[in-house]
């Protein structure tokens, strides 16, 4: 069974707790393909298409410099999501007040009282606060904690396979137009069958991720905003209050709204985190 390399410290330094899935061989699998796929994209993109193609001109540094960037924002998203503590229960919880007994569930399996909107995930062997799936692709949970840098990772990788695919189609536009020795300035020794395979295997990865990475961002959005995770919405088991969009979406990317939202850092709401919010009684 897998389990966190470390338990989640208390409360001043849950921010800053190292978390880890190790013993799962399927997720340590799909992280590895993943960050082998957008590498792989890096490399084809810079080195096989716009400088064979531009040369060093400021056009094609620019380009270079935005699709690094994406790809850059795509991996430290990736990263943050998989060792980010999702949101587990800590182990000692007890909730303030409890009215009568069994008025709370208790977690079997974790044997301790499980807060509303918390679900257990066998694979992390913890309860995890708003629990949407445990993904493999970021061998994690994603839950209350890191659901933004996950929205963040599909977000930014969708993003980066459509500009690998408008750049292919582009160089296939002006392919008549550049049958020149420009084309060759940077790697004349480089076989053409070679990088026109490059680029075709970089076609199909773009097309496979960048639709599956856009189904996963509109799947995430409207959980987001209908306030409802993947495994309340099977188990019909949580009803969402009336909000607006906006306070939905602060729930999972923070207060008050900034361009932090963009980027892949810690969930802060007007300066607390998950952890400072939850009640006091854990602390034993």
């Amino acid at each position: 069974r897998a389990r966190p390399c470390a338990r989640p410290p208390r409360r001043g330094a849950a921010a800053m707790s190292f978390w880890c899935i190790a013993s799962d061989p399927c997720g340590i699998c799909c992280v590895a393909l993943t960050y082998t796929m957008i590498l792989y994209a890096d490399y084809v993109v810079v080195f096989e298409l716009l400088l064979p193609w531009l040369g060093l001109s400021s056009h094609c540094c620019m380009l270079i410099l935005l699709f690094l960037a994406i790809s850059a924002l795509a991996l430290s998203s990736h990263a943050r999501t998989m060792l980010t503590n999702p949101g587990a229960v800590p182990l000692e919880y007890h909730p303030p007040e409890i009215s009568e007994p069994g008025s709370l569930p208790m977690c079997s399996r974790c044997n301790g009282y499980k807060p509303p909107r918390a679900h257990h995930c066998s694979q992390c062997d913890r309860c995890i606060m708003k629990m949407d799936h445990h993904c493999p692709w970021v061998n994690n949970c994603v839950g209350a904690n890191n659901q933004k840098h996950f929205v963040l990772f599909v977000g930014y990788t969708a993003l980066l396979s459509t500009m690998a695919l408008a750049l292919l189609l582009a160089r296939i536009v002006a392919a008549p137009k550049t049958d020149s020795p420009k084309r060759d300035l940077y790697f004349q020794s480089t076989e053409p069958t070679s990088s026109f395979l490059y680029m075709c295997l970089l076609f199909f990865e773009a097309l496979l991720f960048g639709l599956f990475t856009l189904a996963m961002l509109c799947e995430q959005f409207s959980s987001i905003i209908s306030d409802e995770t993947g495994i309340e919405r099977l188990k019909h088991d949580y009803t969402a209050p009336q909000r607006s969009a906006l306070a939905n979406l602060s729930e999972t990317f923070g207060r008050p709204v900034s361009l932090l939202w963009l980027l892949p850092t810690a969930v802060r709401f007007h300066g607390l985190s998950w952890w400072d919010l939850m009640p006091t009684e854990h602390e034993v």
